[in-house]
């Protein structure tokens, strides 16, 4: 038989239920503009039935409340974490490449900017009025002065291409502390979660709020994989615990339940540059435990990272790689033969030409200078000096190294900085080649009548004496040494200058040869007037030598149009899975109002019912009492 007072109990467990429903809807609402917070419910069920009437079975013992929980989809979250990281890539290169339009932008008119294109345009009238005026050295200088402003015009570019890397790589660095600090927070969060709910009892929901939010962060910075498993004692009994496994870049371990791992930033030194014309200070990212490269650039990666490492260090999958052929133990030589035909062409050669760093196999080792020759077969070798410092290099490449695959830095498929700076450098190096191969043509005189076949008018300036390069080893030259300094391939958009012998006296320049007889005597400069537009004396990417910006706008154009539309396409999904996130975890006014007059509505009936009872039990007791 039931109890008397069976009826006040159920009453009691109604109201704590309609109670807790009131509590959690009033939280739900007070946290409907919180950032990460996901609506709560309260899960409740009936109570077990007692067996109170034998002729009529069992009969109801009120509701259980068995908690609140938060209303999440893991599947969802997956989808954001996923999409974020690709949206925050795209980010950070519609960002930079809108940086690059600008600095190659001319525009004329009110806001007018002198791009190449102006540049090279008053350049080129400069040497058209010297034609008809080689009798006047006012209009050699005006020539001069206008060669001059060209390379000043490359020489900013250049900077304002290495000052961006440095911005980047700045970025990179803050980056990566927030990396760190997000896995210390997630690491945290995964004990006070355990904490919490051990046991199996409890649900630590706003803790578990605040540990998907910080992913949701971190996703933005790099591709993001969560895996949580529950813990169970030795006898395969759950103890309410979970493991909470983070991982980044394609499956590196970040945080393993309540250990994390961190990420350093080392700035590479000047003789562990793998590009002749990278900034100083590059950062390498390493995990701090095993100092093993994160590897940002792979293809399973993502994430600002990602897109911040591609715009630093893109090189259009142009990187320096062969395969060693042989290693000299007594020379401390290892030679590498290329294939590819960028490796071939001093014009766009990247590697620094002294003090470099080169990975054998897995090891990195570092050299001194290289030699370069191309044998009539058409193989193409280059024969690397290995430092002998022993901080350097401890120990030196083997025999076994034979056949190894060798590297310079990364190939990695997309026009970032180091594309646009050897697309500068090919064509100073091509231009001042084939203007001084036409300038100092045999016969070739200055306005004293001299004949010389030494001078010449484009060069490089060496930073380190502020001397100027010979520029002795011609473009396609088939061997030449990177310590000698005196080829093209020391001519960069940074040290492109012209000659200080016609800048201190411009009666020095060549205007003819020693065949052009009358007073206008400029068979020199009219063949230098041709070089503009004749694609057989110079190509630039199958253009002539003045279509350089329309090449250099061609490719940052289309890199800005893809990097606008993977923009708007991921922003796009990402408003899209949001909505669904919310549609599911968000807190809505309307959902919420109606569930507190439903809860308010139980908890007034569940009064209701135990002030009758109330009465019935008065009735008893007092009518019936002795």
């Amino acid at each position: 038989m039931a109890s008397t007072f069976m009826g006040l109990n159920i009453s009691y467990t109604g109201l704590v239920a309609s109670n807790a429903g009131l509590n959690a809807t009033a939280n739900n609402i007070s946290n409907i503009e919180t950032k990460g917070f996901s609506r709560q419910e309260v899960k409740q069920t009936a109570a077990e039935a007692m067996r109170c009437f034998q002729n009529y079975g069992c009969i109801g013992a009120g509701v259980d409340t068995l908690g609140v929980e938060r209303i999440r989809d893991l599947f969802y979250d997956e989808k954001y974490w996923a999409n974020n990281s690709r949206l925050g890539e795209s980010d950070k290169k519609q960002y930079y490449c809108a940086i690059i339009e600008n600095y190659l932008r001319d525009q004329r008119g009110t806001d007018e900017v002198k791009g190449f294109t102006t540049m090279f345009s008053e350049y080129w009238s400069k040497i058209s009025s010297l034609a008809a005026n080689t009798s006047e050295d006012n209009f050699a200088l005006d020539f001069i002065g206008a060669g001059a402003n060209l390379c000043e015009y490359f020489n900013i570019l250049y900077n304002n291409f290495q000052k961006m890397q440095k911005d980047v790589n700045d970025e990179i660095k803050i980056d990566i502390d927030q990396i760190n600090s997000y896995a210390q927070q997630i690491a945290t969060l995964n004990k006070q979660i355990n904490t919490i709910e051990i046991g199996g009892n409890t649900i630590a929901n706003e803790l578990r709020d605040k540990r998907d939010l910080v992913i949701d962060q971190l996703s933005a910075l790099i591709d993001v994989e969560c895996e949580e498993t529950e813990v169970f004692d030795a006898h395969g009994n759950s103890i309410g615990a979970h493991k909470y496994v983070v991982k980044i870049c394609g499956g590196q371990a970040l945080v393993n339940d309540y250990n994390y791992r961190q990420l350093e930033c080392i700035p590479r030194t000047t003789w562990q540059k793998v590009n002749q014309n990278d900034a100083d200070g590059l950062y390498d990212v390493v995990w701090t435990d095993t100092k093993e490269e994160l590897g940002v650039t792979g293809k399973r990666s993502g994430g600002q990272l990602k897109g911040l490492f591609e715009v630093r260090d893109g090189n259009n999958y142009e990187a320096f790689s062969g395969k060693v052929t042989a290693v000299s133990n007594l020379e401390k030589t290892v030679r590498i033969k290329v294939s590819d035909d960028y490796l071939q062409n001093m014009s766009k050669s990247t590697i620094p030409l002294a003090d470099g760093r080169i990975k054998i196999g897995g090891e990195y080792y570092y050299y001194t200078d290289y030699d370069f020759e191309l044998d009539e077969t058409g193989a193409c070798y280059y024969t690397f000096h290995m430092s002998e410092d022993k901080s350097r290099n401890p120990t030196m490449p083997t025999p076994d190294a034979i056949n190894q695959s060798v590297r310079i830095g990364d190939k990695i498929n997309y026009q970032g900085i180091p594309y646009y700076l050897e697309q500068m450098n090919e064509w100073v190096r091509d231009y001042a080649y084939t203007f001084n191969t036409i300038y100092n043509v045999e016969g070739a005189t200055d306005y004293y009548g001299n004949v010389s076949n030494e001078s010449i008018f484009y060069t490089g300036t060496d930073p380190k004496d502020n001397s100027q390069y010979a520029m002795d080893v011609q473009v396609g030259a088939t061997s030449y040494n990177s310590l000698s300094q005196t080829g093209y391939y020391t001519l960069t958009a940074g040290n492109f200058n012209v000659s200080k012998e016609l800048e201190n006296d411009p009666k020095k320049l060549h205007t003819h040869t020693g065949e052009t007889e009358g007073e206008s005597k400029y068979d020199i400069i009219e063949s230098l007037i041709d070089l503009s537009t004749n694609t057989d004396k110079m190509k630039f990417r199958g253009c002539s030598a003045e279509s350089f910006l329309i090449c250099m706008l061609g490719d940052s154009g289309l890199n800005a149009q893809s990097a606008n539309s993977f923009q708007n396409i991921y922003d796009s999904i990402r408003e899209t899975i949001e909505n669904n996130r919310y549609s599911i975890s968000g807190v809505d006014k309307d959902e919420e109002a109606a569930n507190m007059i439903k809860y308010q509505s139980a908890y007034s009936l569940a009064s209701k019912m135990i002030s009758v009872l109330n009465e019935c039990y008065d009735r008893l007791i007092s009518g019936t009492g002795v």
